[in-house]
């Protein structure tokens, strides 16, 4: 018999696996645990640092594969712009849950008493036979469909050991009487592991660190910080071993603090290397910068992007670009570097971080949440 190795690549803008996965091995542990246990976890973590990947990809099918009685359901909330679009964030979700689990007859008929009021539609690959389960509802009541499908959440939870990932729960703060509607069934889920994961993280103080709101204190807060550069030392040498390209800890640490530690991008330039560096390259910082060079020069989107937005904002994004991070945007120092009036600047971050286009990280503080685009506006 003849072993094949299979050579691995940089993987980005995709959800991955855990041989795909640089370091994180703690992680997986503690969330795993927290699973096991029911317990109620805050994760918060900038964009694109692959919290979805860990908490739902990874330690959510490690969970669902200890019995069948273990139960994964996912919703993701980026961009709910409204009421009908949270319902159909949830409908994907147990319908993806009710289509993992259709062999199992005992399961699927115990789920559709679970979702009275709701119509289930089945039907089948026409090429591989695989079924699928779709949900809707027969009269236009957002309201009442959302609780709904939220009741059908807690009758699961108490038959089966569920794990609930709400991927970027903050969204639904935007939405009016969204976030009290889920309090109440939050608190109910007594014996089910919740997940909320977020990246906006003024919007998630405000959900769950101000008295005030109605998820006050609702969980235990978790970091996911970043990955020692001495962990991505081997995971770039062994996927950049098929061209013998050689790379040493003070490239990597100097790449790493460019792209601010955000595994996607630092994996998006890892592939860049690997497709346009020669054979038998030894890089160097001045090699790494080049190609980082290049890889900016691809990005034909950055310039419309920036059309969006006013010559205020492009300021702002400038001078948060070229300091990296920024623990106050109202210090004399930054806005000093932007020419605008304190009251501007306050109303500038606000709405960048609102759209997404910045993000405040821990302990570090302000930055473009792009870092690729942060390195194209400092240029």
């Amino acid at each position: 018999m003849v072993f094949v190795r299979v050579q691995k690549g940089f993987k980005y803008d995709v959800l991955i696996g855990e041989e795909d996965l640089c370091d994180r091995q703690n992680e997986i542990r503690e969330l795993l645990s927290r699973a096991r246990q029911g317990r109620r976890t805050v994760l918060f973590a900038p964009r694109r640092y692959g919290k979805t990947s860990l908490v739902k990809n990874i330690v959510g099918k490690q969970f669902a594969r200890l019995s069948r009685k273990h139960l994964l359901l996912g919703f993701d909330f980026m961009d709910a712009g409204g009421m009908e679009s949270i319902i159909r964030r949830i409908q994907y979700g147990l319908s993806h849950a009710l289509s993992r689990q259709m062999p199992v007859k005992t399961f699927f008929r115990e789920i559709v008493s679970h979702l009275r009021g709701v119509k289930i539609s089945v039907e089948s690959d026409p090429v591989t036979g695989t079924p699928s389960a779709s949900l809707s509802f027969e009269k236009a009541d957002p309201e009442k469909n959302l609780l709904t499908l939220l009741d059908a959440v807690g009758k699961l939870a108490e038959n089966y050991r569920l794990m609930l990932v709400l991927d970027e729960f903050q969204d639904i703060a935007l939405v009016p009487e969204a976030e009290a509607l889920f309090r109440a069934h939050l608190q109910e889920l007594e014996k089910a592991s919740v997940f909320i994961l977020g990246s906006k993280r003024h919007l998630l103080n405000e959900m769950f660190l101000s008295a005030n709101s109605p998820l006050y204190q609702y969980g235990d807060e978790m970091h996911l910080g970043p990955i020692n550069p001495a962990e991505w030392l081997p995971y770039f040498r062994e996927r950049m071993n098929v061209k013998r390209i050689d790379i040493a800890l003070e490239e990597i640490k100097w790449l790493t603090g460019q792209l601010c530690d955000v595994p996607n991008s630092i994996c998006e330039l890892g592939a860049w290397i690997v497709e346009n560096t020669p054979e038998k390259t030894k890089l160097t910082v001045s090699g790494v910068k080049e190609k980082l060079d290049q890889l900016v020069e691809t990005k034909q989107t950055f310039p419309y992007f920036l059309q969006g937005c006013t010559e205020n904002d492009k300021k702002a994004l400038k001078a948060l670009a070229n300091e990296k991070y920024v623990l106050s945007p109202h210090a004399d120092s930054f806005l000093k570097k932007t020419g605008l009036p304190k009251s501007t600047v306050g109303k500038i971050i606000k709405k960048l971080l609102n759209r997404g286009m910045i993000e405040e990280e821990w302990k570090k503080g302000y930055r473009i949440s792009d870092p690729l685009l942060g390195f194209y506006l400092n240029r």
